[in-house]
């Protein structure tokens, strides 16, 4: 376990093209580590962060992945060096990271605020069908 500091809560937000309602802590774990790369109806899966120092990064890493912003880092950093993956994209505002999920078929990222009629849909994250 792992405490939890912050007082806002993290949404992960998808483009609405993405079908599915629910991810599991761990499934999460595994599009964020770039080892799923593909949705359950074959659209790909493009990534959104915010910058490792960021705030909302950070709780995002604690409250929803349950791994600390360097462990992705490093996995991030290995997966560019050995060729293997490309990190996810690293956007530096909510506004951006809103724009890109509205527009990106099949994007994935999270933020502390949403505003109404953000154009996205809200994931639902737990640990049932881990």
């Amino acid at each position: 376990y792992i405490p939890c500091f912050s007082t806002k809560a993290i949404e992960v937000i998808v483009h609405p093209s993405v079908t599915i309602e629910h991810l599991s802590a761990s499934h999460i774990r595994r599009i964020y580590t770039m080892r799923n790369k593909q949705w359950n109806n074959a659209l790909p899966i493009q990534v959104f962060v915010f910058p490792s120092e960021n705030k909302t990064h950070k709780d995002f890493c604690i409250q929803k992945l349950e791994v600390f912003p360097y462990q992705l880092d490093k996995i991030w950093g290995k997966l560019l060096f050995s060729g293997l993956g490309e990190p996810p994209q690293v956007v530096n505002s909510i506004e951006e990271m809103l724009s890109k999920i509205k527009l990106t078929p099949g994007a994935i990222g999270y933020v502390d605020v949403l505003p109404k009629d953000s154009g996205v849909k809200v994931m639902t994250v737990g640990d049932e069908n881990d």
